[in-house]
């Protein structure tokens, strides 16, 4: 912020401060010792707003800068009308819940997160959740340290992709048999399992909000469509490059946390807009996830998930223009 010049009288002043602002040129008008000094804020305006001012105290009165000054006061008016409206779409993850208006009971939510429990009560009494894997075939740790991560995923696709769903035969224990068929639920259904009590916590947390917010403002079909294609993107992209040793919500937890923020940014009418806050502190988990020092993260279905998520809001906010 820099200084052009200053004005001796406080009404013209800032008048000359109203005309820069429906000008676009962002100012301030302060009084200094007896004058009225005009600070602009971007540098790159400076020689526009010094040609401006030059023009006024060669003539204060002429009806340009008067018919400006009064533009200025509608103007502020409609800034703080949508000011305020932002205020209202805006939703802090860490205060509100269910506290905006007009959101619908999140049914679907509600049973996913009580199917995520249900599964996590069966794990943590040792029980077999072996079903709800994407696959229970892994590599051998033989073939393992054989292999390259490359040649370990191009194995996993050529080899023994999801052989439960496909019905392929693969080796076990020195034969080739079919394991399964058409276990299409399987490409699903990981977003079910959870392995530590922070794991469930979290994901079950931010599915309640997020999820709640989705639900409660596009329904329940919306919803449904929105989580089966989210674990499918994801789901798959984490067994691609890591098998099928992963699981939890937040895969679909990020694509809605996508979907949120790219249609509420880009379409007004939405009625929701997450807080600056709540982006940056959900950003800055996924970026800690990648150093490792969490433990073992499913990142590949973080990634995907939000990109699925951010492309369909994306999308979605370009439709409702």
């Amino acid at each position: 912020m820099r200084s052009i010049g200053e004005i001796s009288s406080e009404s013209d002043a800032k008048l000359f401060g109203d005309y820069l602002y429906v000008e676009g040129i962002a100012n301030d008008v302060d009084e200094e010792d007896g004058e009225w000094t005009v600070w602009v804020h971007d540098d790159d305006q400076l020689d526009a707003a010094s040609a401006a001012l030059e023009k006024f105290l060669a003539n204060p009165t002429n009806a340009t800068f008067r018919k400006k000054g009064a533009e200025a006061d509608r103007l502020r008016k409609q800034e703080a009308i949508e000011d305020s409206m932002a205020r209202q779409r805006q939703v802090d993850v860490r205060t509100q819940v269910f506290n905006t208006p007009s959101l619908e009971t999140p049914h679907l939510t509600l049973a996913l997160m009580g199917l995520s429990v249900l599964v996590w009560i069966i794990f943590i009494s040792e029980r077999n959740v072996s079903a709800l894997r994407i696959s229970n075939i892994h590599l051998t740790k033989a073939a393992q340290e054989g292999m390259s991560k490359g040649e370990e995923v191009k194995y996993r696709l050529t080899r023994q992709f999801l052989p439960e769903i496909t019905g392929k035969r693969i080796r076990l224990d020195g034969k080739e048999r079919v394991i399964g068929r058409g276990e299409v639920w399987r490409v699903i259904t990981p977003i079910f399992l959870h392995f530590t009590w922070m794991h469930i916590i979290f994901n079950m947390y931010m599915l309640y909000i997020l999820g709640g917010l989705l639900e409660g403002r596009l329904g329940l079909t919306y919803m449904a469509a929105f989580v089966l294609t989210a674990a499918i993107f994801s789901n798959l992209g984490q067994y691609f490059v890591n098998g099928p040793s992963f699981g939890g919500m937040s895969g679909v937890n990020y694509g809605l946390f996508g979907y949120l923020w790219l249609r509420g940014k880009n379409d007004l009418g939405f009625g929701i807009q997450l807080d600056q806050s709540t982006i940056m502190i959900l950003m800055v988990w996924f970026v800690l996830c990648f150093t490792g020092l969490l433990g073992p993260i499913a990142n590949t279905a973080h990634t995907l998930g939000l990109m699925t998520g951010a492309g369909w809001g994306w999308l979605a906010a370009r439709r409702a223009r």
